[in-house]
């Protein structure tokens, strides 16, 4: 017995040194990941010495003699902050997820493969100017040696048993190419949903769903469209020769299928109206209280850890010897400050929505072996790619290409389509945004977005000399003809790409008579510049509407100010929605059935409705409405879905809220779809869905807009790696803001940072970003810089004094 007990204490003791050898060790792997923050490091490819210098909140200021050495101290300071996110940016354009992830990415690396972006990127290398592909390579050598010179792999590399790849010139192209398919369709899932709608329902019906605009327009031009009237005849017929027949051929249509896997999704649900875009505006020194325009910009992305955005300011010498210091965000796996200031000009972006891709319908021979082109039939092309799974045999899948680009599935009549996207462009990447660095007005700002290549953005720009200007900064496609809205074939050359728009013809508005231009992914001009830009599925321009409303309040502004406009939360949007649940809901009739809802009519009889987290009566009325569409819409979502899989109502929501309007108070008897016997039964069961919603876990004045706009930010391996996310995840806050308003803000979903600052100006301007700088959870400035854009607090556009320096030393 005795020997017994000491064998088992002997035992014991040694589990337990095993364990505490391993938690050493993975204590010590995850240590050995941070960061080199102070003393001296030598770097090859720098001609002299620089120095990285980092405040409090680790804002990097980096000095060096030159651009290239800038490129080369900016590679090492991404690759030691941020190599992880770098490396998800590339893979996922790429398709290589699955190599870190397994079977669960082999579907979306699948998808992603027929855009073969790593060939294209690969392209775009070979065919750069010299000055750019130097500045690549300087870039390359110090993303590579900043993963070398830590002591340990980045920590998350250690959690999936993956060792991290080196930094191809390539990777930088295919950071960009991950833009692209975050800020655009990488798979023609919207022209393809209007297509089905188009091929099922009458012209009235589809221009009615469809409307060219709304009373939300809110363009710099002054331009309106007219929303479109409500269809006269029955609508939709199923009986119709259309509608039976794509019933039969449903089962040929081809579901769409590019979803991320689990780790890298956002969490998303029936009441999201995320929308990845961004608000930007500019006043004139006309009427800035600082003489030089003022910019102000928001970039509304998914929201993770760490952010998107990496804080920098460079200061060099530019070609003449001038000195140069520029100021803002960077993107890592980019050596480029993206949108900032450089004392001279400020500048910032908005996603565009323009058409930048078409769906191509093709006319096949028989057997489905070739397809018509105006040169006759033509053989489809065959690609053997290899797609490595993590732990598994690797996976060989076959992408079709043609001359127009890579076959991506059939519509519900069975023809082929194909997707000609500008991202499958040589011009689609280049290093031309870097020039912005040394620009000194706005004329020149607007000249270089016009060569540039990056996903096409609405760029906001102002001077010192107080100037301000809107382009389209990205490459334009020219088309032989107007087409583009649904998919068309290509077979008898009429309808045909004629190559980029002339940089001479961008679409462009500089300085307006009333010295004020905003953007938020809306319609932003009409006429000429409109068709040359195209819609790809443009925002409702409440957002817009609401910053005109308060650009147009003021007479002069100053930072604060513009900030102010960034942190609006009032309900504009709802104002109308509250009025018609008050007075054609809530009625008499209605109260007297529901003795309940009198609570409901008290909550939301409000002045001033607003997404404040105590807000009761805005959450009631954004959900009623939500669940209302939701109420109008569901047989018709379901019968689309029938025909098509790949159709999307998600990417029409927003052109569907004025039918949806006029469905709602005109209630047609000719809307064959309707769930309900009665319009009223309809809205009923709509508000009794939100009081179930809301109620569900607390009683109706306890249910805030704050309990359910709560902040779910978090690392991409903290739901996948047990006990780990409550040190790399954000606080779980209650947040104020939503997605028609200037603050849009969603618990994984929002402003990736806020911008605002005048040139020549900079040490009042204000920048925040969520999260933080750093990726590494033991890092001493994770996390700081966060509650400030939590709580909309003002802090510095530029660096802080400098509490940490590391020099960097050439050979």
């Amino acid at each position: 017995m005795k020997y017994f007990k000491n064998t088992l204490l002997g035992l014991l003791f040694v589990l337990l040194l095993v364990l505490a050898s391993l938690g050493t060790w993975i204590y010590s792997q995850i240590d050995s990941a941070l960061p080199q923050l102070d003393g001296k490091r030598t770097l090859y490819g720098l001609s002299t010495s620089a120095t990285v210098e980092r405040d409090k909140q680790g804002i990097v200021t980096i000095k060096a003699k030159n651009r290239l050495d800038i490129a080369v101290a900016t590679g090492f300071v991404h690759a030691q902050e941020r190599f992880f996110q770098m490396d998800l940016l590339r893979r996922n354009s790429a398709g290589e997820l699955a190599s870190l992830f397994g079977e669960a990415a082999i579907d979306y690396d699948s998808e992603i493969r027929r855009h073969r972006f790593r060939e294209r990127a690969m392209a775009i290398v070979a065919q750069l100017s010299s000055a750019e592909l130097n500045l690549l390579k300087a870039y390359t050598r110090g993303v590579n040696q900043g993963l070398k010179y830590l002591k340990a792999p980045p920590f998350e590399y250690l959690l999936l048993r993956q060792e991290p790849v080196e930094w191809r010139e390539e990777d930088t192209i295919l950071t960009v190419l991950s833009m692209y398919i975050d800020l655009q369709y990488p798979d023609g899932e919207r022209e393809r949903t209007l297509g089905l709608l188009h091929s099922v329902l009458s012209p009235e019906v589809f221009a009615f769903l469809n409307p060219k605009g709304s009373i939300w327009d809110a363009a710099i031009d002054g331009t309106e469209f007219s929303e479109s009237p409500l269809p006269k005849a029955p609508w939709p017929s199923a009986s119709s020769e259309n509608m039976a027949a794509l019933f039969k051929a449903r089962v040929l249509a081809s579901p769409l299928s590019n979803t991320k896997p689990p780790v890298l999704a956002r969490e998303q649900s029936a009441q999201s109206e995320e929308f990845p875009g961004s608000n930007n505006w500019a006043v004139s020194g006309q009427i800035s209280r600082t003489g030089s325009a003022i910019v102000a910009n928001d970039m509304h992305l998914g929201i993770r850890v760490p952010n998107t955005w990496f804080r920098a300011s460079f200061e060099y010498n530019d070609a003449d010897d001038s000195p140069v210091k520029v100021t803002g965000a960077t993107l890592p796996g980019t050596p480029n400050i993206i949108i900032g200031s450089n004392g001279h000009i400020a500048w910032g972006f908005t996603n565009s929505y323009g058409d930048w891709s078409d769906v191509v319908v093709l006319e096949t021979n028989a057997d489905e072996s070739q397809y018509l082109t105006p040169d006759g039939y033509q053989d489809f092309i065959e690609r053997k790619q290899i797609i490595a799974v993590k732990d598994k045999e690797a996976v060989n899948i076959t992408v079709t290409d043609t001359i127009w680009g890579p076959v991506i599935g059939k519509n519900a009549q069975g023809n082929l389509l194909v997707y000609h996207w500008i991202a499958h462009d040589k011009a689609a990447v280049n290093m031309a945004i870097t020039e912005f660095e040394t620009t000194t007005n706005v004329a020149q700002a607007l000249a270089i977005a016009a060569r540039a290549g990056m996903p096409a953005q609405n760029l906001m720009v102002g001077d010192q000399q107080g100037n301000i200007g809107w382009t389209i900064m990205g490459p334009i496609p020219q088309r032989s003809t107007t087409f583009g809205a649904i998919p068309t074939s290509w077979a008898d050359g009429k309808h045909k790409w004629l190559g980029l728009l002339p940089p001479q013809d961008y679409p462009k508005v500089i300085n307006p008579d009333n010295s004020r231009l905003w953007t938020a992914n809306s319609r932003v001009v009409g006429g000429e510049m409109l068709e040359k830009v195209g819609n790809g599925g443009y925002a409702l321009g409440a957002r817009s509407s609401q910053i005109k409303q308060n650009l147009n309040a003021k007479a002069s502004f100053d930072e604060q100010a513009l900030l102010d406009v960034a942190l609006d939360d009032r309900a504009l949007f709802l104002l109308r929605w509250q009025e018609f649940l008050l007075s054609k809901v809530l009625t008499d009739e209605m109260l007297v059935k529901h003795s309940s809802w009198q609570e409901v009519k008290k909550i939301i009889s409000v002045k001033n409705l607003a997404a404040s987290t105590d807000s009761v009566a805005y959450r009631l009325v954004r959900n009623f409405r939500l669940n209302t569409r939701t109420q109008v819409f569901d047989i018709f979502n379901e019968n689309m879905t029938n025909i098509d899989h790949s159709y999307s109502f998600n990417t029409i929501r927003h052109q569907i809220e004025a039918p949806l309007w006029q469905l709602v108070n005109q209630q047609p008897e000719n809307f064959l779809w309707r769930s309900h016997d009665s319009w009223s039964a309809l809205f009923e069961a709509s508000l009794e869905a939100t009081l179930a919603q809301m109620t569900e876990s607390t009683t109706l004045a306890k249910a805030t807009w704050g309990q359910e706009n709560i902040s779910t930010i978090q690392h991409p391996l903290s739901n996948a790696v047990p006990f780990i996310g409550r040190w790399l995840d954000m606080p779980a806050v209650a947040l104020p803001g939503d997605s028609y308003m200037p603050r849009v803000q969603g618990k994984s979903f929002g402003a990736s940072q806020r911008m605002v600052v005048s040139p020549g100006h900079e040490e009042h301007g204000i920048f925040h970003m969520p999260t933080s700088q750093s990726g590494h959870p033991w890092s001493p400035y994770y996390g700081l810089g966060h509650e400030n854009w939590v709580n909309g607090t003002a802090s510095s556009f530029l660096p802080g004094p400098s509490v940490y320096t590391l020099t960097l030393l050439n050979y």
